[in-house]
């Protein structure tokens, strides 16, 4: 299968989900992201404000927060790189054309994950040996090549597969947090 099928076809099987399972998976994710003992070490983590079809972060930014880790989130810039900024709750959300939520906020600089413990990134699944499906605009593979924190990526338990397409450019992650539990990449 080809990545652009992949894609197709995960992203269906996220619209077909309830708002119900969204929000359960949501929970039970930041649950286990937050027991992870590189988690419980962290000061700061990188992490993204999820879109409606992804697994949601809100539940697993507001317990970091409520135990004094710093997080940061990223900003999609016009040449397909990511910036990051500190999150605050009350900071207003502004979505852009890619259908992302971004804060506003004084920008970190793209060297912001060197001060990472943890960094969370989204995925359209994972396989087993830690390659995960992006959207396909390679903003993460280049945000995160040279990064040496954990990489962690959060996807719904059916996204959790023996194997991915991938290039060699991709980066694969160490962790795979599902519903169900964390997966460790050996």
């Amino acid at each position: 299968m080809t990545k652009a099928q992949a894609r197709l076809d995960l992203l269906a099987r996220r619209r077909a989900m309830s708002t119900e399972a969204r929000f359960e998976a949501a929970e039970a994710i930041a649950l286990h992201v937050l027991a992870a003992p590189v988690v419980a070490r962290a000061k700061r983590v990188a992490c993204y404000l999820s879109m409606p079809s992804e697994p949601g972060t809100t539940p697993l930014i507001m317990g970091l927060l409520a135990r004094g880790v710093e997080v940061i989130v990223p900003l999609s810039l016009d040449n397909r790189t990511l910036d990051w900024v500190t999150y605050e709750p009350e900071s207003a959300l502004v979505t852009t054309p890619l259908g992302i939520p971004e804060p506003a906020g004084e920008r970190l600089g793209s060297g912001a994950l060197d001060s990472c413990d943890v960094v969370i990134v989204p995925a359209l699944a994972v396989d087993h040996a830690g390659y995960r499906l992006g959207r396909g605009a390679g903003y993460y593979d280049r945000a995160l090549a040279g990064v040496r924190a954990p990489l962690c990526a959060l996807v719904f338990s059916h996204e959790l597969l023996p194997e991915v397409p991938h290039e060699p450019h991709d980066v694969p992650v160490q962790l795979a947090v599902t519903p169900g539990g964390v997966f460790r990449v050996p």
